[in-house]
């Protein structure tokens, strides 16, 4: 089986799954590639059989609203069997001779705004910080924190978040601006998403290219947040809590291998 390739570059070229959980722990692929006429289109003639890059599946979950139309689509092609239905799917890479899940969900169509622009996600993000969600100001900087784009500003950042978490006030640096304008939790953002590089005098130039691994993993980590926090509101108005302090549940880290090839 192909777990990787390089490309011209020599960069690795990590091979991805749409999964399903046949059994507990026991994953077999879903082949999307056999939706050709349909939604499935190839990006780059990278990988063989059911193996596809991140953005190919992307691109394909993407044309639907949510999971349950996702399923549906799969099973009138003949892609997911109707025994299936009702099992979890997944975006999963091959690493030690173990599926590890992507980080959080799958994207569908409304996160295709972001994808194709991904200057809304910064500005979604930088939402939380002057909605004074320091919790999520703080998770985000901690679980990115092992990224190598990010390593020295995200201790930063949450370092930032932690004080105004303790304080229940906005730590005034988390307003620091950089040469670039930017405010710290901007800076680490730009970091993951964008290509860059720094000149002679040290300031960091963005460029066009995008990481694209890296945008996938931001945006479903906003995504697996707000989703989390939506229920627990909801579940807050059925039980009759009319006001609840800021304490957010931690999220989830991800497993090791999930990002360790980013």
């Amino acid at each position: 089986m192909i777990l990787y390739i390089t490309n011209e570059r020599g960069e690795i070229i990590v091979a991805y799954y749409l999964m399903v959980e046949k059994r507990k722990g026991q994953y077999e692929p879903v082949d999307i590639t056999k939706d050709k006429a349909g939604c499935f289109s190839r990006v780059a003639n990278n990988f063989k059989n059911t193996g596809c890059s991140l953005e190919e599946i992307d691109l394909f979950t993407m044309h639907f609203n949510d999971i349950r139309e996702l399923k549906e689509h799969l099973l009138r092609r003949g892609i997911l069997e109707p025994a299936d239905a009702n099992k979890a799917l997944s975006i999963r890479l091959l690493r030690n001779n173990y599926y590890h899940k992507v980080m959080y969900d799958m994207l569908y169509q409304k996160d295709l705004e972001y994808m194709m622009d991904p200057s809304r996600l910064i500005e979604r993000i930088r939402d939380k910080l002057r909605e004074g969600d320091y919790r999520f100001v703080e998770s985000f900087a901690r679980d990115f924190s092992e990224f190598h784009d990010c390593r020295t500003t995200a201790p930063e950042v949450r370092a930032y978040a932690t004080d105004s978490i303790r304080d229940n006030l906005c730590c005034r640096h988390l307003y620091d601006l950089d040469e670039n304008g930017d405010d710290p939790l901007t800076r680490m953002t730009k970091l993951l998403i964008y290509d860059y590089y720094q000149n002679q005098k040290g300031k960091i130039i963005y460029k066009q290219g995008i990481k694209y691994r890296n945008l996938h993993s931001v945006l479903a980590y906003v995504n697996n947040y707000d989703k989390k926090h939506m229920l627990d509101d909801e579940i807050d108005k059925e039980v009759g809590i009319v006001s609840k302090p800021k304490t957010r549940k931690r999220v989830r880290k991800p497993l090791p291998g999930q990002t360790s090839l980013f």
